[in-house]
């Protein structure tokens, strides 16, 4: 009997740490130039002063993996992909309030 094993690989990150641009990019499967889009459309808000000095926050990393599923798997653009982040996160805040 031949049985198939999947096997992940993925990235530990610490709780409160910023990753860098290249790290963003790794966890992502990226380049650096799709990270600056996001940057450019407000997706992102980098800390630090130009490309090569970028951090970017945990709440950064889930947005840019949110916007690389949508648009693999459903190939939205970076406007429409902006939109969902934003409404996404506007009902897990109501969701939040709720569940005080």
């Amino acid at each position: 009997m031949h049985m198939e094993h999947d096997i992940l690989n993925g990235t530990i990150l610490e709780e409160n740490k910023e990753i860098s641009l290249p790290e963003l990019c790794q966890v992502c499967k990226v380049d650096a130039e799709w990270v600056i889009a996001l940057v450019h459309e407000g997706i992102l808000e980098p800390i630090g002063t130009g490309p090569e000095y970028w951090f970017f926050s945990r709440i950064a990393l889930r947005r840019a993996l949110i916007v690389n599923r949508l648009q693999h798997d459903l190939d939205i653009n970076l406007a429409g992909a902006a939109l969902v982040v934003e409404l996404l996160e506007e009902r897990d805040t109501l969701l939040a309030r709720i569940n005080l």
